[in-house]
């Protein structure tokens, strides 16, 4: 025995779907060209081909009786199993079903109480045997050009469990799992033809799934399903086997001693109390009075194996009010309870309104003098109805689909947009600041990262750095004779706060001024300025397509200026985006 591990795959082969001619679908047989022993997964568990899962499980519960004995608990789980098949090429599902698992229970103990051959004082092993069946026409994925009708013959999985104790480790529990895989005609009386059985042991955590991967791997060379009149034989491997994968998924819990909460019909009044057996004991499901406790109505006193139950009785001979009722588990050996509990219900009888006209064949209404059918009518109304219902169903699952579908797209778009550089805009304002002048500029800006690079031109009427000896203009309408300026404006939000309404900014300027009028000797007529600012910026409609100011100050720096200083640079701006 191995420590603990992680749930475990056992890799097993697939045998599956065959595909047949619909023109000798009708005379298709199954033949029996198997090996002469089935193919075995695990060489410990070396099955002759003639053995059946029901004998496979009781010589593996033998071998742990040989290795435990009477020391050996059983494991007591509820079970179900899954099954799939899957294309190798797209994995897409070609079939989807439920084993159909059905407890069984071995003791080692003969006949009366034998103490030294009981398993935990008689208590019973337990271990699932089922089944799921499957059409063999499935979608065409062989080198055969048609299916095997649906009708025509089954392919069967047969499938046995049996959870054995892991010592030491509580949370784990040890499987050992057979599959057999066989073939059933449907035009003919032979009994299954079964063509491999696998057997593995391994250790998988309690109350978790277990997934089952069943690998394919080529079979020997002879082994045959059907085999058409006119000699053709479908082979495992070459026609189906390597173009599907099969899964099987165990979910296993162990069982607890449970009462559940009961049902009683409305119509029927039929009492319906679940009830769960952790071992095998005897059980008494008692319905009590709250007035008389002490004498009950027996509803179940039997020996019970481990599982699942439901103990049902009529309620319509007894009064309304309120009840309870008692489960109570008894030790098979030495009859001490081991489990008890008590619930309590409310009787009440429904009010049953009768119908008291019932349409018959012959109730007719006649309109016009024309004998109308009123079941009929009645009828194709309730056909209306529900095909009214159907659409509008299906009407309002589109619009979901299409609800979801919009959002999806508008939160991709809504992340490019956060995302990317691509989300660019232009934008055109006006400014005033000391190197720029009275402008007016152009520009683009980007969302992520926030950049924007604009071009300005202004006039230079009130100040012009570093330029002298030009006439300065005194009113307002000398603004024509004003210096220029030029300026490529490079502007950097690094962060953005209060959706759009605080951004720090800081902003690089190159600026080229001059004057229009001659300047004389000694004067500066021409100019180029660095400027450098920092300074904040609102925008108060949001980041796209809206309106926004910007208040900047700094530093201006005189290109080639000898024996001058910087002068303070202050700017204003406001602009729109397109």
């Amino acid at each position: 025995m191995s420590g603990r591990c992680n749930t475990s795959c056992i890799v097993l082969f697939v045998i599956s779907v065959l595909w047949i001619s619909p023109a000798f679908a009708q005379n298709a047989h199954v033949t029996t060209a198997l090996p002469e022993k089935l193919q075995k997964f695990d060489q410990q568990n070396d099955a002759a081909s003639d053995e059946t899962i029901e004998s496979l499980m009781q010589s593996r519960i033998d071998e742990e009786w040989k290795s435990f004995g009477p020391l050996a608990r059983p494991e007591l789980v509820k079970t179900s199993a899954d099954y799939a098949r899957l294309s190798t090429s797209a994995h897409d599902v070609l079939y989807e079903a439920s084993f159909h698992l059905q407890p069984r229970y071995y003791n080692h103990q003969t006949t009366g109480l034998d103490t030294s051959r009981n398993v935990e004082r008689g208590q019973s092993v337990m271990y699932y045997v089922g089944s799921a069946r499957t059409p063999l026409a499935l979608p065409v994925v062989s080198s055969l050009t048609t299916a095997l009708s649906g009708d025509e013959a089954s392919y069967i999985v047969n499938l046995g469990i049996l959870p054995l104790p892991y010592p030491g480790h509580p949370d784990s529990l040890r499987y050992y799992v057979v599959i057999e895989r066989a073939i059933e005609s449907n035009h003919t009386d032979a009994p299954q033809i079964r063509f491999e059985q696998f057997g593995k042991t391994f250790t998988a955590k309690i109350d978790e799934p277990v997934p089952l991967r069943l690998a394919g791997g080529m079979l020997a060379k002879g082994v045959t399903i059907v085999q058409l009149e006119n000699g053709q034989v479908l082979d495992f491997y070459d026609d189906f086997a390597r173009f599907i994968e099969e899964h099987i998924i165990i979910n296993s819990e162990r069982l607890h001693f449970s009462l559940g909460k009961q049902t009683i019909s409305d119509i029927s009044s039929r009492l319906s109390i679940p009830y769960s057996v952790a071992r095998t004991c005897k059980v008494n499901v008692t319905l009590l009075s709250v007035v008389d406790t002490t004498n009950g109505l027996t509803i179940v006193d039997t020996l019970r194996q481990p599982a699942d139950y439901l103990a049902e009785l009529d309620m319509r001979k007894y009064a309304d009010g309120p009840y309870k009722y008692r489960y109570t588990a008894h030790d098979v050996t030495t009859g001490t309870i081991v489990f008890d509990t008590i619930a309590e219900f409310h009787k009440t009888t429904p009010v049953i309104i009768a119908r008291t006209n019932l349409l018959a064949p012959n109730d007719t209404l006649k309109v016009g003098g024309k004998k109308e059918n009123w079941q009929a009518l009645l009828a194709q109304m309730h056909n209306d109805l529900y095909k009214e219902q159907v659409a509008n169903e299906r009407l309002n699952a589109t619009v979901d689909l299409t609800k979801r579908e919009n959002v999806d797209l508008k939160n991709i778009v809504d992340a490019n947009k956060q995302r990317t550089i691509a989300d660019i805009h232009g934008r055109v304002g006006i400014g005033m600041g000391t190197s720029a002048g009275d402008n007016i500029f152009f520009g683009i800006e980007s969302n992520k990262p926030s950049l924007a690079f604009d071009v300005s031109f202004g006039l230079q009427y009130a100040s012009a750095p570093y330029l002298s000896g030009y006439p300065t203009p005194t009113i307002i309408s000398q603004i024509s004779s004003a210096p220029r300026s030029l300026g490529l404006q490079l502007t950097w939000l690094p962060a953005k706060f209060f959706n759009g309404w605080l951004e720090p900014l800081v902003s690089a300027a190159f600026y080229g001024a001059w004057t229009k009028d001659p300047v004389p000797v000694g004067g500066v007529g021409t100019a180029s300025l660095l400027s450098a600012q920092v300074g904040l910026a609102c925008e108060p409609l949001g980041e796209l397509h809206g309106l926004g100011f910007s208040l900047a100050y700094g530093a201006a720096f005189g290109l080639g200026q000898q024996g001058k200083t910087s002068v303070t640079d202050v700017s204003f701006k406001t602009y729109v985006r397109f």
